[in-house]
């Protein structure tokens, strides 16, 4: 593909004193530099940080800054863990707001690190080689949105977990946009400052109190994240959020030996953000209506003794079952659940299992209670994967068995806090249906009220994109950015793409261009700022 057939054809300003490969090679560089260490967040951990290895990343960037960052700048890590990089103001441009760039330096739990990338050049949309999972078909047949990636070098991961493209991707780009103004200093921007924080992707907003704090001593008016997904994207209103969650109380009853199988169910995984594009699906979804299908004297004979959400893949579970003359028709029917979707990553694998086992009555319940969830729902779309757009969903993603009972967890999401509110009371009045108690805590709410008084956080990207050749569109965020203790001090922050695909998801990829785009795409934003 020509570079004027592009999708992202970019025009190179008459100040950029490097090509747009000497750009690529060293975004490409700073990202696999990041995603080579593992930084996942710990919802399960007390601390902040909630993992040691977010601190790794901290002092691994503070030590990039220092080397490479621009003439001037100063670096603190504080004690949550966040980094900030203030860059002094150019000649003259002192008396400037301060804006600020912000990424996340951690990832989704079940991210794997990797020492280097797979690299597609020229990439021309036929199937991309998952070397670790050659199962996966990812092509433009199949997800047409990448188009966008056509002639370009894609860049993907060896397939079998997500490498971390949230938001270290982001991150790869901020780093390039240090080096392109240590490399141009005459370039005109006001005072600067970047911040890695640490938790994103658990919520917890105390782990950046104190960046909040810091940015509003220093007077920054405006503030982005880098941490969108498509290219170019402009985010200004997000999801509202809350977590369900639901307990069954456990009850003993005796163990067997004989006719149990061990059954390892793998779904399709992708962000909910995504969900639909991608085809998510969850293995609490095959299961059940794998059961659905089987005749009602096998399926009253069904015992379930184990089904636990892997704690690393949350569409995957680990089951274990008995059914007494219907074994070869359960597994039929988990196959005809998950074939059609195996070109995405779905499949079961079973064997007998290596141990006594006893009937889980909770387990029963819980699958009643997803049923029920999901066919009396007075909204629709119900599930992740039916919902697009500006639509919500209500999202029944992990059974886990503890000491005294079954936990059922809902992932529940609106734009509108009214239909957020139906959807929390839809969990509760299910489980009012089984004697149990529903509980629920608000995550994070949509940003777009407290934007509104902020339009330039539009305008900006958007003029500094038609300064380039490029489009950049404005759409809702299907997640949050946890940017509530910034708009609680009066600084609005807006969301910026970063230009890759399959969030969450071992498809993941982007391109070495994609990077350098990105990365004059922020640079111009700085200089729109001045």
């Amino acid at each position: 593909m020509s570079s004027a057939a592009h999708p992202h054809s970019i025009r190179l300003p008459q100040w950029l004193r490097v090509d747009l490969e000497a750009i690529a090679a060293y975004g490409t560089a700073c990202l696999e530099r990041i995603v080579a260490i593992d930084s996942q967040s710990d919802e399960r951990s007390a601390t902040v940080p909630s993992t040691p290895a977010q601190r790794v990343i901290a002092e691994d960037l503070e030590r990039y800054f220092r080397e490479s960052g621009p003439a001037g700048l100063r670096t603190a890590i504080d004690a949550s863990g966040a980094l900030t990089v203030q860059i002094p103001a150019s000649p003259g441009c002192e008396a400037l707001p301060a804006v600020a760039f912000m990424t996340h330096i951690d990832t989704a739990r079940g991210t794997h690190a990797v020492p280097s990338l797979q690299c597609i050049p020229a990439w021309d949309g036929g199937p991309v080689r998952y070397p670790e999972n050659p199962q996966l078909v990812v092509d433009v047949a199949h997800y047409p949105r990448l188009a966008e990636f056509v002639g370009d070098d894609v860049l993907h991961g060896p397939g079998q977990r997500p490498f971390g493209l949230d938001d270290k991707l982001g991150t790869a780009e901020v780093m390039t946009l240090a080096w392109l103004l240590a490399t141009h200093p005459t370039l005109r921007h006001g005072p600067l400052v970047l911040v890695f924080r640490p938790d994103e992707e658990i919520g917890r907003h105390e782990s950046v109190v104190a960046v909040a704090d810091r940015l509003a001593e220093l007077e920054v008016r405006h503030a982005f994240t880098v941490d969108g997904l498509w290219p170019f994207e402009i985010n200004v209103s997000n999801f509202n959020a809350s977590h369900g969650r639901v307990r069954i109380p456990r009850t003993a009853s005796e163990p067997s030996d004989s006719g149990w199988l061990a059954i390892r169910v793998d779904g399709a995984k992708s962000h909910g953000a995504t969900a639909k594009a991608e085809g998510y699906l969850n293995a609490t979804t095959i299961l059940a209506r794998a059961l659905a299908t089987l005749p009602p004297g096998v399926r009253d004979a069904v015992s379930l003794a184990r089904f636990e959400t892997d704690a690393m893949a949350e569409t995957s579970a680990d089951v274990v079952l008995r059914a007494p003359d219907g074994a070869a028709a359960i597994l039929a029917a988990l196959r005809a659940e998950t074939s059609p979707h195996a070109w995405r990553g779905a499949a079961i694998a079973a064997e007998a299992a290596s141990q006594s086992w006893a009937h889980e009555p909770a387990l029963d319940r819980a699958f009643e209670l997803l049923v029920r969830h999901r066919d009396t729902a007075p909204f629709s779309p119900v599930l992740s994967e039916e919902s697009d757009g500006h639509e919500g969903y209500s999202n029944l993603y992990a059974i886990r068995t503890q000491a005294a009972d079954v936990e059922v967890d809902f992932r529940l999401r609106d734009f509108s806090p009214t239909q957020l509110q139906r959807r929390e009371e839809h969990v509760r009045d299910c489980a009012d249906q089984f004697d149990l108690e529903a509980e629920l805590r608000e995550q994070y709410i949509d940003m777009g009220p407290a934007l509104e008084g902020a339009p330039q956080l539009v305008r900006w990207p958007q003029e500094a994109a038609v300064e380039l050749g490029l489009n950049a569109s404005v759409q809702p965020i299907r997640g949050g950015t946890g940017v509530d203790p910034f708009l609680e001090r009066g600084i609005p922050v807006g969301n910026l793409g970063t230009g890759y695909f399959a969030p969450e998801s071992e498809k993941e990829l982007t391109s070495r261009q994609m990077i350098a785009r990105h990365a004059l795409w922020l640079c111009r934003i700085v200089q729109k700022v001045a």
